[in-house]
């Protein structure tokens, strides 16, 4: 087994080489300041590698531990601007904007990649969940990660161009672990045994390392979302992510407008009405399908 630090001359990233090499399996983390848990777990397993603790049995594994250092040492989610919507061929990036060069760098990584983890967690409280779109859904089934969303692409108009979405176009493999709340002492824990299922479902590493997360399965397929037509929004219910609703009840108040569920429905990722903005993306709406 062979480590090699700042691989590429890119700085925190790190390269694991085994004598048999096929594919490449990248582990994303702290592309925003306050999701630390991937960090963490990325720092644990690293140091259990390092001490034999955890053996690389093949393939080739690529960890990214923080990726976006200037915003890391700035404690900001974001230098100037979201690094995880950047990642785009054709897009012209700015080499003198710290997000935007950190991007072309990390999609070095992606582009020699098979697979991707990229470890986030969420500023409020929910079960772990992770994104995988219709052709990694087989995949996916296998981490045991019970809550899974479906179709994130289908709105590629107000999410597009994150990495996973950037590695799902090439028809690679990426998924997206949302490990629980910034502040849980579980999110830690949850990311760390996402490594492990991620990388023993692969055989990168002994089987004997799987663990079950969560321990009844709902798959969700995205259809739609809701934008604030006004900065005066309310929630008339109290919610929390995977919050099921149903129809035609009043679910909140926009500009002063009582707004009705048109059908049962699912809340996703709904955002804290104290922050909510007019023209901001505040939840998004899923129902939930037969996997």
């Amino acid at each position: 087994m062979k480590i090699t630090k700042n691989y590429n001359n890119i700085v925190g990233v790190t390269l694991i080489e085994t004598g048999i090499q096929w594919h490449t399996i990248s582990i994303f983390s702290w592309i925003h300041w306050d999701e630390t848990s991937g960090v963490i777990a990325n720092e644990l397993f690293l140091e259990k590698i390092i001490n034999w603790e955890v053996i690389i049995l093949k393939w080739k594994l690529i960890i990214v531990k923080e990726c976006n250092k200037k915003a890391i040492k700035l404690w900001k989610r974001e230098v100037k601007m979201n690094l995880n919507r950047l990642f785009k061929d054709n897009f012209t990036h700015n080499i003198n904007d710290y997000e935007e060069s950190r991007s072309v760098e990390l999609m070095s990584i992606l582009k020699e990649s098979d697979y991707l983890l990229d470890l986030h967690s969420t500023s409020w409280e929910s079960i772990p969940f992770i994104f995988s779109e219709i052709q990694n859904f087989d995949l996916a089934k296998k981490l045991w990660i019970s809550h899974i969303i479906l179709w994130w692409n289908d709105l590629w108009w107000v999410i597009s161009w994150d990495t996973e979405s950037y590695i799902n176009s090439k028809w690679w493999a990426g998924f997206t672990f949302e490990a629980w709340n910034h502040n849980s002492p579980d999110w830690k824990k949850n990311s760390y045994q996402m490594i492990l299922n991620f990388l023993s479902t692969l055989e990168v590493i002994d089987y004997k390392y799987f663990k079950k997360i969560w321990w009844k399965n709902i798959f969700i397929k995205l259809e739609d979302l809701y934008i604030a037509k006004s900065d005066n929004f309310k929630y008339s219910i109290d919610v929390e992510n995977f919050t099921k609703i149903k129809s035609w009840n009043i679910i909140w108040v926009d500009s002063w407008e009582n707004i009705y569920s048109k059908n049962d429905m699912f809340l996703i990722m709904p955002m804290d009405e104290k922050i909510v903005k007019k023209w901001k993306e505040i939840f998004f709406i899923w129902k939930e399908v037969v996997g």
